[in-house]
């Protein structure tokens, strides 16, 4: 046979297909098309759809990582110098009440909240390797041996985990790890190894009894889908192999096809196979339509599958960028709604600052000083009524 025909993934002989650019090959070159008097089938629908689907959710990982590169660094040095700002503002006013404390001409009721204040202030400084910081600690005994202060740590993600697992979790095993890092390996090791444990039964249970037709129908598909994402990757690296070529441009265009292929293949990305097996002229850009409804159906199957991956992906990327920023954002927002959300943060960060520099300058005035305690005085009063409001209202829910 002629070594310039190709066979599409149904193994039908094909004439070569003109070269398609790179830049071309999108989702409408994939897509099934009707014939003049034809209709698709409900098989062929949904293909094009899932199709889709998959090309959309990939536009938005690109846009989100685009827009976190336009917007991250410029958002988090605004927020570093703020901090930087902020910290060095509560360390003024740790280091005055101090000092205040130690003469007279304070009431006990403005000593006692002065006082908390500066306990207050403490504790978001600690983490400053400040030695000034840690002998304030050490005056007024907070300085806690580190070893329980990382054990107390442990037990407080221990019971979140649990809380947040709704599960209890074997704490004997994970005795001994004071540090944060090394108990939340053997947490996560813990947790996964409870679920690994918990699908082998489930699995186990499945075995004992005989599959439905429903489930025997699912696990041919499977298979099947298996199968022709196998089929297009062979066909794609016996096509792509570089050592086959004597030109060097050749050669160079197919190793970094075959590379795109080696990913697409690991990660079941069955859009960009396609895409390639345009690319290397295997197909002609109709060839899907002439596929078998069951092997439609098994491409179809693949692209669900890839379309619950980067659905998982996005919303993971959507979590970490969000975290990042100290703002929720998404992949459909534009970049101007998330650059005013981010002003938004970043004023109210900006007045928290301007509101401790303000409380500073006015604490070095004694008079104001005292009424700057009462005022404080009162916020707290107030809100341990608002916490003692929810706790009672929680206690009813």
């Amino acid at each position: 046979m002629n070594d310039s025909f190709q066979t599409d993934i149904l193994g039908n002989v094909q004439p070569p297909a003109p070269a398609v650019p790179a830049a071309s090959v999108g989702v409408a070159s994939l897509k099934v098309v009707p014939s003049v008097k034809g209709k698709l089938s409900p098989a062929q629908q949904r293909f094009n759809k899932l199709l889709a689907r998959v090309d959309n959710l990939g536009r938005q990982l690109q846009d989100l990582e685009r827009l976190a590169g336009q917007v991250r660094g410029p958002h988090l040095a605004r927020v570093a110098e703020l901090d930087r700002q902020a910290v060095d503002a509560q360390r003024q006013m740790l280091f005055f009440l101090h000092d205040r404390l130690q003469r007279k001409g304070l009431t006990p009721a403005q000593q006692k909240t002065a006082r908390a204040i500066v306990e207050n202030l403490l504790h978001p400084l600690a983490e400053l390797e400040d030695d000034a910081v840690i002998q304030l600690r050490t005056v007024y005994g907070m300085a806690e041996d580190p070893a329980v202060q990382g054990s107390e740590l442990c037990k407080q993600m221990l019971d979140m985990a649990e809380d947040a697992l709704g599960r209890s979790l074997d704490r004997e095993a994970l005795q001994g790890m004071d540090s944060p890092e090394e108990l939340m390996e053997a947490l996560m090791q813990q947790v996964r190894a409870q679920e690994e444990a918990e699908q082998e039964r489930l699995a186990a249970r499945r075995a004992k009894r005989p599959p439905t037709a429903g489930q025997r129908k699912a696990q041919e598909q499977a298979q099947d889908a298996k199968a022709a994402l196998r089929s297009i990757y062979r066909q794609l690296a016996s096509a792509l192999h570089p050592d086959r070529e004597t030109d060097p441009a050749e050669r160079d265009r197919k190793s970094a096809l075959m590379v795109q292929a080696n990913t697409a293949y690991e990660r079941g990305d069955l859009t960009t196979l396609l895409r390639l097996q345009l690319q290397a002229e295997q197909v002609d850009a109709a060839h899907i339509a002439r596929m078998a409804e069951e092997q439609i159906a098994a491409l179809s199957l693949l692209l669900k599958q890839q379309v619950a991956t980067l659905e998982g992906q996005l919303a993971e990327a959507e979590m970490g960028l969000s975290s990042e920023l100290g703002v929720m954002v998404s992949a459909a927002m534009k970049e101007a709604a998330v650059t005013r959300l981010l002003l938004r943060e970043q004023q109210a960060q900006a007045r928290w600052v301007q509101q401790l520099c303000t409380d500073l300058e006015r604490v070095r005035d004694d008079a104001q000083l005292k009424r700057w305690l009462r005022e404080q005085a009162a916020l707290e009063r107030q809100q341990a009524q608002e916490n003692a409001f929810l706790a009672h209202l929680d206690g009813i829910f």
